[in-house]
Parts: structure tokens; sequence; C-alpha cells
């Protein structure tokens, strides 16, 4: 579409004769504007987003009614659907299939929560780019006299980027404590022949569903390619290191269980075997993760 058509539709009829030779003469030579502006990348849904729905029928039929709201009638609760990705950067609707890839019901202090997660994957992405993943933790309202309760939206944490060839990788919701209850996101990536595993655990804080800790789940450069064909300033040592991460059951911190991790393998200066008690921070809001568990490359 030309800039001319694309700033006319906006106008009363009685201005587009003067628009249009305004459009026309600027169109041609005009600057780039700056990126400020620019809409960012969104997948698109086709109903304004709502945090207080008026849905009916059983929990099947009420979460049904929710997806729908947010992502238009083709939504489904227990199977794919196709939809289209409204790609700002180039202008153009791209192919994405949604899914919903993890659903739990969960007490939290007292309050029935349902964690919620819809994942997107970008049909024609390239191997580089990451899929994206809408999180919700919904509950049950207040009635009012003989009206069925409605549906709110407590949390929500949307178009997060995990993953790879446009897919966002895998969730599932694990208990961080008590009554802390986290999506478990594990993902994976290429980072210059270096194969990396993650996961990441979101989970509602203050109000809000906040990352609370990224930790790698394995390690390893068995794609690089070989120094011979690198050049200078190359080291091909081979390393390969998995991370095993289990979730305590006592000590919490805010709520929040500490984490043990044990490392194992093949690191660049030999054997790799250690073992780290990873707790929560209180004031930064997540857990204090060190750098070695988060690196993507041979141990310093």
């Amino acid at each position: 579409m030309g800039c001319a058509a694309r700033a006319v539709h906006r106008l009363r009829p009685f201005a587009l004769a003067a628009a249009l030779l305004v459009l026309l003469a600027g169109c041609g030579d005009a600057t780039p504007s700056s990126n400020a502006g620019k809409p960012r990348r969104v997948l698109d849904s086709t109903v304004q987003v709502e945090d207080t729905l008026e849905v009916s029928g059983t929990a099947d039929q009420r979460l049904l009614g929710f997806l729908q709201a947010r992502y238009g009638d083709n939504a489904r609760l227990d199977a794919p659907w196709q939809d289209q990705w409204d790609d700002t950067e180039v202008e153009a609707l791209r192919p994405v299939t949604r899914s919903v890839c993890a659903r739990d019901t969960r007490d939290t202090d007292g309050q029935v929560q349902t964690l919620l997660a819809v994942c997107q994957t970008l049909d024609d992405a390239a191997s580089v780019e990451p899929g994206r993943l809408d999180l919700y933790v919904l509950r049950d309202g207040p009635s009012v006299g003989t009206t069925e309760a409605p549906l709110l939206v407590i949390a929500q944490r949307l178009q997060g980027q995990y993953g790879r060839r446009g897919a966002p990788g895998t969730v599932q919701v694990e208990p961080l404590g008590p009554h802390r209850h986290a999506f478990r996101i594990t993902h994976g990536q290429i980072q210059r022949g270096v194969t990396l595993a993650s996961r990441t655990y979101v989970a509602v804080h203050a109000n809000r569903l906040r990352e609370v800790a990224v930790l790698r789940e394995h390690i390893d450069n068995s794609a690089a390619r070989p120094c011979g064909d690198a050049g200078k300033g190359c080291d091909d040592t081979p390393f390969n290191v998995d991370f095993g991460i289990a979730v305590g059951t006592a000590d919490a911190v805010d709520g929040y269980w500490p984490l043990t991790v044990r490392s194992r393998g093949q690191d660049c200066a030999g054997p790799a075997h250690s073992y780290d008690l990873v707790a929560f921070d209180a004031g930064a809001r997540r857990y204090a993760v060190p750098a070695e568990l988060q690196r993507a490359g041979c141990a310093e």
C-alpha cells in the first residue's frame, strides 16, 4: 500500500483532495522516521482486551469463552487453531498456530486460580526467530445476586519471546513454594555454535507475572565450526555440561523454596561437577542465580 493510501482512510471526505496533494508531494523523498513511534510487533487479537469477562457454563466452557474473547471464534481449549500474526515490521500478515500448552488449577492463599498458557508458533519463522507465549492467571470474581461469577484476569504476561524456529518451547505449571505456583518454560537456542537449553520460571509476585529465575539446563559446543574453518582466535575445546535442577520443600524465603542445581559433564578445563543452592532474593523479587548457571560457554 502506498504512502498516500495508508493515511487517507483516516481523513474526512472533504479533506481528501488537499491531503492527497500534500502526501503525494512528500512521499517520494520522506526521511525515515524514528523508531520511537514505531508499533511494536504484536500477535493480532480480534477484540479489545478485557480484564473482567461475563462467561457462563462449566469450567471448560468459561475458559473457552475467555480464549475466544481474546483470540477470536477460532480459539480452542483442547486443540491448536490457525490464525494470523500482524508483523508490523514488514507490514504483512503471517500464519501462526496457537494452542493452550499449559493449564492447571491451584489453591493460592485460599483462592482457586487457573494458570493458563497459550503457545504461539510462527509457521514461517527463521531458525533464530523465537516463538511467543501468553501467560494468564485467572480466578472467579464475586457474584452479584443471581448472576454468575465473572471471570477475572488477575495477572498476565503477553508475547514473551522464547525458543527458536518460531516455537516457544514447552510449558508446565510447577510449585515454587507452599502457595507460589509458576510457569516453568523450557526453551532452547543456538548461539555461535553453542547449543543452549534453558529453564525460565514465571510466577505471580507483587500482583504481576514476573520472570523469577532463568537457569541453564544444558550447554555444549558440538555444533561449533572446527577451528580449521574458523581462522585465528578460535578455541575448539569441547564442552558438554548438564544442569540438574530441583525445587526444595523447606526453608522458604518470601514463600519461595530454594533451588538446587547440580552440574555434571565435561567443561573446557576438565570434568565439571558442582552443587549450587539458589535462594530467593526478596529485595530483587527473583532468585539470586549466579552467572555460572546462566553462562553460554566455558566456565571462567
